[in-house]
């Protein structure tokens, strides 16, 4: 009985790969480096047909404790709630015409959002982030005429950094929400000093701060 529902759900799927020309459609199903471990194959056409007809309903994990939708896709970029408190962000990077990176932000609430990246080819094989970009730090939120005790007071204060990192067309934006790791009154007076927002842009594969 197992083995014929697997036969079914691979016939079923079938128009919808023959029809997915797009890469984005394609990665997402293929992906087998632990992003969606959560998510069976599936559920992830199960979670690109109701995207497709428009069902804005979730559908639950392999886990049965969380449930996930596609948010928005494009053949080059997709972003999908995975539970309540996470979101999982895709997008290509064309270094060549044949040769294809794909970036990944994973972000959590926790509640403050914090996200990180990762970079992969298309067989999902992860590569050297640093190759791509350098991630920004706390420090980086800081302005260069802070002076050096408001600074080392700011970085002091903070014992991780929790930065949001999201994709907004052909650039990268990072948010350090620095002003949820102090009382109102003393980041105050560290205010003047701190960058709310780095914008990057995104150079074939390369992403750079503006």
């Amino acid at each position: 009985m197992k083995k014929l529902t697997i036969i079914i759900i691979a016939v079923l799927a079938l128009p919808l790969v023959a029809s997915a020309q797009d890469a984005m459609r394609q990665l997402f199903a293929s992906e087998n480096a632990g992003v969606f471990r959560s998510l069976t194959l599936a559920t992830r056409y199960e979670l690109l047909n109701k995207y497709d007809r428009g069902d804005t309903t979730q559908v639950l994990n392999n886990l049965r404790t969380e449930e996930t939708g596609i948010l928005s896709l494009s053949p080059t970029h997709m972003l999908l709630k995975s539970s309540a408190g996470k979101t999982v962000e895709m997008k290509l990077l064309f270094k060549s015409k044949s040769d294809t990176v794909i970036a990944v932000i994973e972000t959590v609430a926790t509640p403050v959002k914090d996200s990180k990246i990762s970079f992969y080819d298309t067989k999902w094989s992860k590569l050297e982030g640093s190759k791509f970009f350098a991630a920004p730090t706390a420090a980086d939120f800081i302005t260069s005429r802070a002076p050096r005790d408001v600074r080392n007071a700011l970085l002091s204060g903070i014992s991780f950094a929790m930065i949001e990192m999201k994709f907004k067309g052909e650039t990268l934006v990072a948010t350090c929400n620095l002003n949820d790791f102090f009382m109102a009154g003393d980041f105050k007076s560290f205010q003047p000093y701190v960058i709310r927002e780095l914008v990057y842009t995104i150079d074939k594969a390369k992403i750079k701060r503006k």
